[in-house]
């Protein structure tokens, strides 16, 4: 009685060290295997975004590591609220070594914006990076598109200088649709009454001696 009283202690002993290197080895297993909340699935090593000139905006971010990326949407917000898609990158995954990315908005907002890269996987799953604040001063505008974002079906456009002639506004949305088109007889102030959508549309600005292009923004 005495020996297999002795015995017991040890089976339990055993059998516990088994249970624990059991248990050990499936949290290590998970701890390798899991994704923070928030964390991207690239390892985002910088992003930034900087006005080029008027007109133009740089965006560009390195990665160190990636790893079933698909590719990166470049977010735009005036608000830093309410953000549109204004390009995709596709990803690289390179493992282990640096990628350098570049991408230019070619149609910059005047003023205060904000852009920011939503990095979606092959099997669709997504998170966002920081959030980078650009200030683009446009001085060298032809004209001036307020306000911006609008809120409703109206917004206007003042004319900076003196435009002979007629006054071409053409509206494009994201896809390169057209969306509504009208000629104006020279003014200085161009009023647009027409219904669009929430979203991100290009402007074009055509008269004899310019043509520009802007975004607005819907809300």
């Amino acid at each position: 009685m005495l020996t297999l009283n002795a015995g017991i202690p040890k089976c339990t002993l055993a059998l516990f060290k088994i249970n624990f290197v059991i248990s050990l080895f499936v949290l290590i297993t998970f701890s390798a295997n899991a994704q923070l909340p928030g964390q991207l699935p690239v390892n985002l090593k910088t992003f930034k975004a900087r006005a080029e000139n008027n007109n133009k905006v740089k965006i560009f971010w390195t990665t160190e590591y990636e790893k079933d990326n698909g590719y990166f949407d470049i977010e735009l917000s005036a608000d830093g609220v309410l953000f549109f898609v204004v390009g995709k990158v596709p990803g690289v995954n390179h493992n282990g070594s640096l990628t350098d990315y570049v991408f230019y908005d070619h149609h910059a907002v005047k003023g205060i914006s904000f852009y920011r890269l939503k990095q979606v996987d092959v099997d669709g799953k997504y998170n966002y990076s920081a959030i980078e604040r650009v200030r683009n001063s446009g001085t060298d505008n032809a004209s001036d598109m307020y306000p911006n974002p609008a809120p409703g079906n109206e917004f206007k456009i003042n004319l900076l200088k003196n435009c002979p002639g007629y006054i071409n506004i053409v509206i494009y949305d994201l896809s390169g649709r057209l969306q509504w088109q009208q000629s104006f007889s020279n003014s200085n102030t161009l009023t647009i009454n027409h219904h669009l959508a929430t979203g991100l549309y290009t402007v074009k600005i055509q008269a004899k001696d310019f043509t520009e292009t802007k975004q607005l923004i819907i809300q």
